[in-house]
């Protein structure tokens, strides 16, 4: 088991070309009542943040004998909003587009509005002996904007 655990070290992970771009005109903060769909948090309305994203990664590199998956996701600083399992060499080149968020953007400040989107790509490989490892990709940057309120009630009739 130790000369394993040395050759896992020794081999180790090639890098990782990755690529992820958050189009401003796709954020959008949503406000609307906490509900139980997005844990509740009683009855005052709160802002969500909506956002779609494009990602271009190989994740290639990280598969040798010793890779069991690798774990990735896209967070908006420690916030996860998207994640994926990727188990095989042959699913580890992901072009994706117009992704939205897979988890909720609730914050406790329930402001959303102008704040800045800091989207960063992270993954961890877990192999099947030695140690954890992980990388990440650089941050895109944009900032949300508040959508419309929705109009209330109907028009009248002239």
């Amino acid at each position: 088991m130790a000369i394993v655990a040395v050759i896992s070290i020794i081999t180790g992970y090639g890098l990782v070309d990755s690529r992820i771009k958050v189009d401003s005109n796709t954020l959008r903060v949503v406000s609307r009542r906490y509900g139980p769909d997005s844990y509740d948090y009683g009855s005052a309305k709160g802002e969500f943040g909506r956002l779609s994203f494009d990602l271009d990664a190989d994740f290639t590199p990280l598969f040798n004998w010793n890779t069991k998956q690798v774990f990735v996701t896209v967070n908006r600083n420690a916030i996860v909003l998207w994640d994926k399992i990727i188990t095989d060499k042959a699913h580890a080149n992901l072009t994706l587009r117009n992704v939205p968020n897979k988890y909720a953007l609730i914050d406790v400040n329930r402001k959303w509005s102008h704040q800045q989107a800091n989207l960063s790509l992270h993954w961890d490989v877990t192999p099947y002996v030695g140690l954890l490892q992980g990388g990440r990709s650089e941050t895109s940057s944009a900032n949300f904007v508040l959508s419309p309120a929705p109009v209330q009630g109907r028009a009248r009739k002239a």
